[in-house]
């Protein structure tokens, strides 16, 4: 056999292979193809239903229904109303009364009915007297308020404040 005639069937057994590959290929990607559009059309499907059920949940009328049933708001009222003078300053622990304020009285706001109790942990406040009147708070004076001064004038940052040169135009 001459080499010629040996070189074109070697040739032609390469085609034959490299088209039977080829052929396999095409038909796995082909086969990935189709596996693609059947999943964006089951994706399509579970967005429909999953807008469908956001709708049924964010309808005012059963968010109004649920806030009534388990979260107990009501109307507001004048006496749950009060400005930013007629709050109380925050209490330090251990601190007295100063001499010169007067106890702050405001109008408690109406029992909340007995829910369950939480699992996690709960954080206590401490009752007000028995006869109404409400403790005054002292202000925060001395040592502390020029830390934080000090703290917000050096370190804006960290303490949140906005000084000029931190402010955005």
């Amino acid at each position: 056999m001459r080499a010629s005639a040996f070189m074109w069937l070697a040739l032609s057994i390469m085609v034959g292979v490299a088209m039977f590959l080829v052929k396999y290929k095409v038909q796995a990607l082909e086969d990935e193809v189709v596996q693609t559009r059947e999943d964006v059309v089951r994706d399509r499907n579970a967005i429909r239903v999953l807008e469908a059920e956001w709708t049924y949940l964010n309808d005012p009328e059963r968010l109004r229904r649920l806030s009534a049933q388990h979260l107990s708001f009501g109307p507001p009222v004048p006496q749950n109303v009060t400005d930013i003078a007629g709050l109380p300053m925050r209490a330090t622990p251990g601190a007295a009364p100063e001499a010169g304020s007067a106890p702050a009285t405001t109008a408690a706001p109406p029992p909340a009915p007995a829910k369950a109790k939480p699992s996690g942990p709960t954080v206590t406040a401490e009752a007000a007297p028995a006869d109404g009147t409400l403790t005054a708070f002292q202000r925060p004076a001395g040592f502390p308020v020029i830390i934080a001064r000090l703290q917000r004038l050096l370190l804006p940052e960290a303490v949140g404040a906005t000084t000029p040169s931190t402010r955005s135009p």
